[in-house]
């Protein structure tokens, strides 16, 4: 039967949706030691919501390790459903342990349900792009960016939230003059610069000026900032 123990305290920080891979270890009630995998579901900088392989009980003290790179915290679970295996874990010390992008605390609470960087700090984060081999000097307008105006398959590549480099190839959707949409698999941090390639010659880099909040079809959505203005071509 699952032990629900309710937290005393309402949500603190924001909450970011992310799985890191960890080891925990600590000492039950009846004096056995356990240790073994778990991962994360929910974190803040008070804690997470995570999922273990080895069953923890409320009020036991835990040591927390991340694995890439290794770290490690203590903190307390602080609610267990032992049904689902998932628990609550409270640090001692709130900080930014998981070393991820924490949105400002009333993230859910505007409209649209995304977050967007300064558009300073955009500006300052994206100023290089990839020159096309053999391209003739033009003017900006001429070397501006041609997309189809409902899209076209390009393949990003860059880091993930959890340092783990990754490819993916989908639909890339023009929103703006130097602006563009996807969905990708894994979660990236807002200002990550990514690398576009819509062909052999044609490779962009792009900054992540914001995310989605929930996943479309298992996705996450987006957003890109291009140092080149982009051309919808339309059908």
């Amino acid at each position: 039967m699952a032990q629900l123990i309710p937290q005393e305290r309402g949500r603190r920080s924001s909450r970011v949706l992310v799985s890191l891979a960890l080891a925990v270890s600590g000492q039950k009630s009846d004096g056995s030691h356990v240790s073994g995998a778990a991962e994360t579901i929910l974190v803040n900088r008070h804690g997470a919501k995570i999922r273990s392989a080895v069953p923890l009980e409320p009020k036991m003290e835990v040591r927390v390790a991340m694995l890439a790179p290794y770290k490690w915290r203590v903190g307390q679970v602080v609610w267990a459903d032992s049904g689902e295996r998932e628990y609550g874990i409270e640090l001692y010390r709130p900080e930014n342990f998981w070393g991820i992008y924490f949105p400002p605390e009333d993230w859910e609470l505007g409209v649209p349900a995304v977050t967007v960087m300064n558009p300073a700090t955009i500006s300052g984060a994206n100023h290089a792009r990839v020159a096309q081999p053999e391209a003739p000097e033009t003017s900006t307008e001429t070397q501006a960016l041609q997309i189809p105006e409902g899209g076209t398959i390009a393949i990003l590549r860059g880091l993930a939230s959890n340092g783990l480099p990754f490819q993916e190839r989908d639909l890339i959707l023009p929103v703006g003059e130097r602006d563009a949409t996807m969905l990708i698999g894994p979660m990236v941090g807002l200002g990550s610069k990514l690398q576009v390639i819509f062909s052999k010659n044609c490779v962009e880099d792009a900054v992540v000026t914001a995310t989605s909040h929930s996943r479309e079809y298992d996705r996450w959505r987006i957003w890109l900032n291009f140092s080149r203005v982009l051309l919808v071509a339309k059908s």
